[in-house]
């Protein structure tokens, strides 16, 4: 059982409000049915008026979540409150476990500090690649965070190093799919998923280049693969710059994320210093 409560922002109707943070139409039914969702403490039908500051109360079942074996953490926590933990997850470290009873994740970490309530995973990093992670504590929190990532207002921003000479800036919007010569790996294919990553050039040196990159999609080893394919590999990517034998790590970090904080209008930024 998991309750949650906020403060209404709209002055409008409790759908609307609802609507307004991103629940879902299954979860507003299952609330509307059981009448589960209190105003003030009281039931109210959901065309009936909210006001700012009214207190929106939701009580709810939910299965199981998938339960990590958990692990002493010693996570770099950069923010926390009731319902998000924001990590940093250090390259070479897995985000999550593959198999049944895995350890050695981050989400094993996890999972031990938020014991004994859920770690629920809301998005995922490269084992190769470093920084901010986002985790709910409940599962309306999950959910809310996955449509804001669905919809594209969940912005993940990534700092690159690569060979000198890049642009100043771009976007890159070339399909990607599965390699058929190496299941690990990802390329550019016609029938691949559609996949948009912006960059722009923060700073060059006579052998590399620091580039600022934001995503609009989510596809697996997106950033790899496209700054792969106009030329310029990340530094020390074990897969698409394999010749880059003198690099101790993949010089890639998720050094941002920028969202609306579930059940509110504010807007969080949280940031991670680069470790390269």
């Amino acid at each position: 059982m998991f309750q949650t409560s906020a403060r209404a922002t709209l002055p409008t109707s409790l759908r609307d409000q609802l609507q307004a943070w991103l629940i879902p139409r299954k979860r507003q039914h299952q609330l509307r049915v059981a009448k589960t969702i209190l105003v003030n403490g009281h039931y109210r039908n959901f065309n009936e008026k909210v006001q700012p500051s009214d207190v929106i109360t939701m009580t709810y079942d939910e299965p199981t979540p998938l339960a990590y074996v958990p692990e002493t953490p010693a996570l770099t926590i950069h923010y926390e409150d009731d319902d998000l933990l924001i990590v940093d997850k250090p390259a070479g470290m897995k985000t999550h476990p593959n198999l049944p009873g895995e350890t050695g994740t981050l989400m094993n970490q996890a999972a031990a500090y938020l014991a004994p309530f859920p770690a629920l995973i809301t998005h995922r990093l490269d084992m190769a690649t470093s920084g901010l992670l986002v985790i709910a504590k409940n599962p309306l929190t999950q959910a809310i965070i996955n449509r804001q990532l669905a919809l594209k207002t969940m912005h993940r921003d990534y700092i690159a190093l690569v060979p000198q000479g890049i642009a100043a800036s771009g976007t890159i919007t070339a399909p990607i799919g599965h390699d058929p010569d190496d299941q690990r790996k990802r390329m550019i294919r016609p029938d691949g998923a559609s996949a948009i990553t912006h960059f722009r050039r923060i700073a060059e040196t006579s052998t590399t280049a620091t580039v600022a990159l934001r995503l609009e999609t989510g596809r697996t080893h997106q950033i790899r693969v496209h700054l792969a394919s106009i030329g310029y590999p990340i530094l020390g990517d074990p897969l698409y710059a394999p010749d880059q034998t003198t690099y101790q790590r993949m010089y890639l970090h998720a050094f941002q994320v920028r969202f609306t904080k579930p059940l509110s209008d504010t807007t969080l930024t949280v940031t991670s210093p680069l470790p390269f």
